[in-house]
This record gives C-alpha cells, structure tokens and sequence, in this order.
C-alpha cells in the first residue's frame, strides 16, 4: 500500500529558519497537542519558523505568515492550535478568524475551534461562547476572544487586533478583506496575519498575488517580515506518477494515505482539479507574473500630498532605445525612517530635446546636482549638455547596473522603498522583465510587447546614484545632551 510510511517532504518553496531567533513553535505545539493533535513534522516545521521572535521587541518577527498547502494536510489543525496559544497567552487578545463565508466560518468556529478545545483538558480556560447572531465569539477566561468577520469590504474594521487568519484565501478576487483586516493589527506589536489555502484558480486574484510575492521573496533570498511556506509538485512532474504525490504531500502517511489519493485520480472527471488539490498547480496563466507582485509593489506606496523626503536630491534621466520618450527621476532621504530611499518620477517628455532644460529647471527648485544615466543607453547622448550646465553627470554600466537593477528589484520586493501611487510608474513596472546576464544576475529589460520603461530605469538609476553618494547626515545639536 502506497503512503503508509510516514512522508516529511521540503517545501517547493518555503522561508528558511532563522537559528539566531527564539521561537514560540514548541509552545504552540503543545497546545495543539493538548487538543489531540500531535503536530505533523511539516506543521512543527511551519510553526517555528513562524512563531520567531524579534529579539528587539519581544513580539513575532513576521507580521505576515502565508500558508499554501495541499488538500488535507492539516492547515486547520495548525490555525487552530495558533490562534488558541495567542488566547491563551495574550490577555484580552482580539483574534478575527474568516473563511470562505460566514455561515462557512461559523460552522468553522462551532465544530473544529470550538468542539476540539471543549473536549480538551484546555476546555478550562474557556468561557462561555457567544453564539448570539452576528457576535459570535469564543470566550477564555483571561478575556481573549476568537470571533469570525463576514467577507465584506466593512471586515475587520474597529478595534485593534492581535491576530487575523484568512483562511481559504483561495475564494477572494481581491484584497478587499485584507484591506479591512490590515489596519486593525498595525498599534499591535506582535501581531499577525496568516493566510492559509490550497491552491487556487484563474479567479484566485488574491492568492495569486500572494503566491507570486512569497515565490519572488524566496527566490531572491531576501529577508522580509513575510513567512512564505508552499508545498506542491513541480510543474514538470509525472501527475500519474504516486512518487510525485509522495515527494509533495506532507500529509502521507501520517492522516491520509497516497493509494486512495491516487485512487481518485483514476476516478475523478477533472483532472486539473485533482492536480489544484492534490499537486498544488494552478491553472495556466493567461500571462507572465509581474515583475514584482503587486502585494508588494504596493507596500512602497505613500501619498502624493504628503512630505516623503527630506535633504538634497539625486537626478536620474533614462531615454527608451528609439528616442522616443525620457524620463526624468528623483531620489533621496526618505521621511520614513524604516525605508531604504523615496525614489519619484517627476516627468516622462516626448523626445530628448527639452531633457537638459526641464532637468536644470527642476534644480533650481529642488536642488540636486548629481544625474545618473545608462553608460550604454540612449541617455549617453545628453552627457556632455548636462555638464555644460554644471550637473556632475556619472554613468552606470557593466557591475553597477546589475547591482542597481538588483537592489532595486529586492528592496521594493519587501516593501523598503517609497514612492507615490503612480500610474506611470506602475505601468512602466508591469512592462519591465528580468534579462539574465550570468547565474542569477539580470537587468531590466523590456517585454514583449516592447512598451516603455524609461520612468522604471529612471527610478532605479537615482536610486542608485543616491545610495554611493548619500552622505551620513545628522544634526550636531541632537548629539547634545
């Protein structure tokens, strides 16, 4: 019989453990086996990695925890155990559980969060439940309390909360949920957001984005606060294989058996199906995945009206290879201390003939002396107007462009950079791919369909330029004491 022996396969991808942080796994999974369910290698795993501390503030390192996982595999089981360690951990925690529906998380709420910690020695730090329509909650003793929230752009508004599981995210078309959700965890040091599903479908909008994020952090190797676990097959694996459910499933074995699962192949009607359940693959895309998902192009967004940057200014101008269009683009200090540079288009002109001019003009308003252009690109051409104006014009070619390109790519990835909601921007982002020089090095190049990404490399080359020249700034009366 195929799948008795208990299986522990790796994610396909998944956020590697920090072995420098604490982490409260162990303690969240003596309570889920306190509720009878001893937790699977694969849940343990998951669970210390995102239950790490910041050693800083005491509370989780990830604000964000993604969980993909196949059909069966236990993502109720885990959801529960963490939700009832913040209870009972956390006095007066405020905890919002969702799912497909309502009347789905009700029945979610009453028959696998409720009955379980009834049945369990844990049932006394329990109060009495709160089934009154629209309220319903469960209580503990310490004055935590788990509720559901319907899917509605209302949910989640109100009081802060200290955890937040959407659970099969698969069901959303977008992020209105989040959008409710977010801001009532932001005052909570420690708090949390788990996303948990199956794979989704050519509707799963919000999902997709997240997969795309989590895949795009794992593959970069950078650190973010986003925990990102998926288990599935890879997409060029035998679906009629029983090895390839095995090296996938880390169920098999331990609560279901990889015979009957295969069994239903056989039998199933739709096969895309089985493999969304079972395999984790999603259906074909209708095109390739943005160059940066929009959940996290997103985080870097602040308000136009508002005060984003402080200090002098560093210029970027990119030409598109026809001479078509020109970009002009500023970097400098961010207000927001937590970001790593404010970078903004300030205008993208018809041609390179009013370049030089529009750009000395916006010096004498801002400041700025310093240009960076393309050392092989089309901007090569307005080097020597620029310095007749007096700009210190550097060139970024060869290393330095990949490292621009690079660094760019990784900090707005996690959310590190900031920049208005710009629609200039955001589509010079969508038409922008990676073009691999060597391993894993790459550039920014233009798509298929070869639209302009100008406002994209400006971006990025004043960034750059204002990284090597910034200057350690500080206020000499602030050191005083």
């Amino acid at each position: 019989m195929l799948g008795t022996a208990p299986r522990n396969p790796p994610p396909l991808y998944g956020t590697k453990r920090n072995p420098q942080r604490a982490t409260r796994g162990g303690q969240v999974a003596k309570v889920m086996a306190a509720m009878g369910n001893n937790p699977m290698p694969w849940q343990q795993d998951a669970l210390n990695i995102a239950c790490e501390i910041d050693p800083r503030t005491g509370g989780y390192w990830y604000d964000t925890v993604i969980i993909v996982v196949l059909r069966r595999a236990g993502k109720t089981t885990i959801s529960r155990g963490k939700l009832t360690h913040r209870a009972l951990t956390t006095q007066d925690a405020r905890m919002i559980y969702t799912a497909q529906n309502r009347l789905k998380a009700l029945k979610r709420l009453k028959d696998d969060y409720y009955l379980p910690l009834h049945r369990s020695p844990l049932d006394i730090f329990l109060a009495k439940p709160r089934w009154r329509g629209g309220e319903e909650a469960l209580r503990f003793i310490n004055g935590a309390e788990l509720a559901i929230d319907a899917v509605k752009r209302e949910s989640g508004h109100g009081d802060a909360n200290d955890e937040a599981h959407i659970d099969e995210a698969y069901v959303h078309r977008d992020n209105m949920l989040e959008g409710g959700i977010q801001p009532t965890l932001v005052t909570i040091m420690g708090s949390q957001m788990w996303v948990l599903s199956a794979a989704g479908d050519t509707s799963s909008l919000y999902l997709r984005d997240k997969v795309d994020l989590g895949r795009a952090l794992i593959d970069a190797g950078v650190e973010s606060r986003t925990c990102y676990i998926e288990y599935s097959a890879p997409v060029d694996a035998d679906p009629n294989d029983p090895e390839t459910l095995l090296q996938c499933h880390p169920a098999l074995g331990h609560t279901i058996e990889a015979d009957r699962v295969m069994n239903m192949r056989i039998n199933a009607t739709d096969k895309t199906e089985w493999e969304r359940a079972w395999l984790g693959w999603w259906p074909a895309a209708k095109g390739p995945p943005k160059l940066i998902p929009k959940d996290g192009w997103e985080k870097n967004f602040v308000d136009l009206e508002a005060e984003s940057w402080t200090g002098t200014p560093f210029w970027a101008i990119d030409v598109s290879p026809e001479r078509e269009y020109a970009s002009i683009a500023l970097a400098a200090k961010p207000i927001d201390g937590r970001a790593n540079a404010y970078v903004e288009v300030f205008d993208r002109l018809d041609g390179t003939q009013n370049v030089v001019s529009e750009l000395k003009r916006l010096r004498g308003v801002l400041g700025g002396k310093y240009v960076a252009i393309d050392g092989n690109g089309s901007a090569l051409s307005l080097k020597q107007d620029l310095e007749d104006e007096d700009f210190e014009v550097i060139t970024v070619s060869g290393p330095n462009r990949v490292a621009a390109c690079g660094d760019f790519y990784d900090k707005a990835l996690v959310g590190s950079l900031r920049f208005p909601d710009d629609k200039l921007l955001n589509d010079a982002m969508a038409a922008t791919v990676k073009r691999i020089i060597a391993d894993k090095a790459f550039v920014f190049a233009r798509g298929r369909e070869l639209k302009d990404i100008s406002p994209m490399y400006a971006v990025t080359l004043a960034r750059w330029l204002y990284i090597e020249k910034r200057e350690d700034e500080y206020d000499v009366d602030e050191t005083i004491l």
